[in-house]
């Protein structure tokens, strides 16, 4: 009881901090993270100092640590990203011997002797995660990537590549060259929501979308 009570505290917390997150049952998203508009964060998924950008999901059971991701990223159920990777240089893999901030009884430190902090993972706009995929920490993912269900990526995916096996391995680009180079200099997923809802009629034709896209003057872009 006193357990229930305390989660629903903390969600409680939580969805006053990001009050225009959607933030569901069992979701814990640490003190040191940041959820920007319109993110979903499902059931039983940890957000641990990490940043998620406006308008991307994360479905249930999901962890996500010391990860930026953009905009418009759809992050399936059961993924791991960026989790802590444990020392092999080290006399012991254990963390008793190198990270004192770890939830354990004992430790034969007083300090962390393991930096992490040169591994964020990094997530670009637009990318498409599939269930039960893992990360490596320190990895980058291009926009538009799209990652195979089950996929383990250990290396960065170029933008708009399609990756999936274990290791994950590049099998197709999502458009060809000249699409893919216009789509990443349009930056379409910086401009307004407003006027991104205008051009429903284009989202299923590319190169429409892009010329609708080429067309907007500077003022109508909103601040980028």
């Amino acid at each position: 009881m006193i357990d229930l009570l305390k989660a629903q505290i903390r969600l409680f917390q939580t969805k006053r901090r990001f009050p225009k997150a959607v933030i569901y049952r069992g979701a814990e998203v640490t003190s040191s993270s940041i959820l920007e508009d319109n993110v979903v964060i499902f059931n039983n998924t940890s957000i641990i100092n990490s940043k998620v950008s406006a308008s991307t999901y994360i479905q249930k059971n999901s962890v996500i640590s010391n990860t930026q991701i953009g905009k418009y990223c759809s992050i399936a159920s059961n993924v791991c990203v960026g989790s802590a990777e444990h020392p092999t240089h080290f006399i012991s893999t254990s963390p008793i011997f190198y990270d004192n901030e770890q939830p354990l009884p004992e430790f034969f430190i007083d300090r962390q002797l393991n930096d992490q902090t040169n591994h964020t993972t990094i997530i670009g706009n637009d990318v498409w995660v599939g269930q039960g995929v893992i990360i490596k920490s320190g990895v980058n993912i291009g926009t538009g990537a799209i990652i195979g269900a089950g996929a383990v990526v250990v290396k960065d995916v170029a933008p708009y590549s399609i990756v999936v096996g274990v290791p994950a391995k590049h099998i197709k680009w999502r458009f060809d060259d000249v699409i893919r180079s216009k789509l990443l200099k349009s930056k379409w997923w910086e401009l307004p929501s407003s006027l991104l809802s205008t051009y429903q009629n284009e989202f299923e034709k590319p190169e429409l979308f892009l010329k609708k896209v080429n067309s907007i003057k500077k003022d109508e872009r909103g601040v980028l």
